[in-house]
């Protein structure tokens, strides 16, 4: 009899070791995937300002230019311009690089001249053509410096 009851008590003890132990795996475990799952939602965010945009800019000597602008999540952009009215050679087509200043400032650089604009981050779907501290042109014509997320 005593030895069932000491046998009986050691299967307790056993059995009682290996719960506590996998609980403290699968908790292990959970916080593993947890840190896991954490890590790729941050490597998968996105700024908001990525994306085409479009929109025609105002012309001195045209009816407009019609402007496509592609922000790219390498750091790379294409800017298409195509100067309405004009019948040869009205189409131009630019890429290069491009730097946020100031978290809403998108600096776009032409790399083959230097050559800088700016576009102010407005919202998630629309950016305006500024100057280089992200001061927006004003007056009448103001709304139509405005590109809107394609």
């Amino acid at each position: 009899m005593k030895l069932l009851k000491l046998f009986l008590a050691g299967a307790i003890v056993v059995c009682f070791t290996n719960c506590t132990n996998s609980k403290k795996q699968n908790t292990a475990d959970t916080q593993q995937e947890t840190e896991i799952k954490t890590e790729t939602a941050v490597e998968t965010a996105k700024p908001g300002y990525l994306g085409i945009y479009e929109g025609t800019l105002p012309c001195a000597d045209c009816e407009g230019i019609k402007t496509t602008l592609t922000i790219n999540e390498d750091t790379t952009y294409t800017l298409i311009s195509e100067y309405l009215g004009k019948k040869d050679n009205n189409v131009f087509e630019t890429n290069g690089v491009y730097n946020i200043i100031n978290e809403n400032v998108i600096e776009l650089v032409t790399p083959s001249s230097g050559e800088k604009t700016y576009y102010k981050i407005l919202d998630n779907s629309s950016i305006a053509l500024c100057d280089d501290k992200g001061t927006l042109n004003e007056g009448e014509l103001a709304a139509h410096y405005i590109l809107k997320r394609k």
